[in-house]
């Protein structure tokens, strides 16, 4: 049985695995928020800071992103058009209304400053930029005597990665860099460029937080390109599991985790028995509460006075972020897809 068996339809586990990668964003963050810059999760604690629960679920969303993604270029490499219309509406409008419901109205109401320097402060617009992928993290007064500091939604610096990886995706498609005669000689490039970033780079680095995930789209890329000739079974996906452990626990999960993290994802997502495709039916909500789950621990956090115990932060923060989710999916991602889709 091959890659290409088991990943044909919509019966799989992918609605499940997105929203637990989007709680145990909620839950990493929750330790930096609440403890302060520097303050890790459990998983970050046990692995000697190779890799957070936050680090996790973006890989997830990333590795799914780039075969799912690969899947889409292959189907329309002569239809661009149709292509990054359906990436535009999926990820634009979402990002949009949450950018101006925090500028215009979470920001005056948490802000210390009164209403009418919040207003004509240049900051409150230049926030906007967020809606088209240009990063400004801060509000003018909102935040800023939280322990973290004053950034008004820290995870979006992954969406101008992801927007970059479905332009390098379709490019590659539509030149056939993606035809295994030319993916082949990619790959021994793609494996150096990741051990010299590993290697040259903390943990801790910006450049190595935004390499893994792209490391890992690349990664999901591959698996459709190649999803004739990877053999699946259950044996493989358990052994990667375990090496996987050994790696970390040896100091070198960095290195090894586009090797086997994306073999044990794509068990988990298509190969098991117990398939959950009928999770998101009432909505796919993992976006929205990826978008909403910071700025909600930030508020949250300040009405504790601005630093707290993480977990009070996610049982508080968690079940709010989860109804965000869902308004968002019902009342902009739907009816945007409906309307556009």
């Amino acid at each position: 049985m091959y890659i290409s068996d088991i990943t044909k339809g919509r019966d799989n586990n992918l609605d499940l695995i997105r929203f637990v990668a989007a709680v145990m964003v909620i839950f990493s963050h929750a330790f930096p928020l609440s403890l302060g810059e520097g303050k890790a999760d459990y998983l970050s604690v046990l692995t000697h800071g190779q890799i957070d629960f936050g680090g996790v679920a973006v890989s997830i969303f990333f590795f799914y992103g780039g075969f799912l993604i690969c899947k889409s270029a292959h189907r329309l490499q002569n239809a661009g058009k149709k292509y990054f219309k359906a990436r535009i509406i999926r990820i634009f409008p979402p990002i949009i209304v949450v950018t101006v419901l925090l500028a215009f109205v979470v920001g005056p109401i948490a802000s210390s400053s009164n209403i009418s320097e919040y207003f004509t402060n240049a900051q409150t617009y230049k926030y906007l930029l967020n809606s088209v992928l240009v990063l400004v993290h801060d509000l003018p007064g909102v935040f800023e005597n939280n322990i973290y500091g004053s950034a008004v939604n820290g995870p979006l610096w992954t969406m101008p990665v992801e927007f970059l990886g479905y332009i390098l995706c379709f490019l590659m498609m539509k030149t056939g860099m993606l035809q295994l005669k030319y993916t082949k000689w990619i790959l021994p490039v793609f494996v150096f460029v990741h051990i010299a970033v590993i290697y040259l780079f903390s943990p801790q680095d910006m450049t190595l937080l935004a390499w893994r995930p792209t490391a890992l789209f690349f990664a999901g890329m591959v698996y459709y390109v190649y999803r004739d000739k990877i053999n699946f079974s259950k044996s493989i996906a358990l052994a990667s599991i375990i090496l996987l452990l050994i790696s970390f626990l040896l100091g070198i999960g960095n290195y090894t985790i586009i090797l086997f993290w994306p073999y044990v994802l794509m068990y988990l997502g298509f190969g098991t028995k117990l398939k959950f495709k009928d999770f998101a039916k009432h909505g796919e909500i993992s976006y929205g509460i990826y978008l909403s789950g910071w700025p909600i621990q930030q508020i949250v956090c300040q009405q504790f006075g601005g630093s707290m115990n993480p977990v009070v932060n996610v049982a508080i923060s968690l079940p709010i972020a989860i109804v965000c989710g869902f308004l968002i999916n019902k009342c902009v991602e739907k009816p945007i897809m409906k309307k556009l889709g």
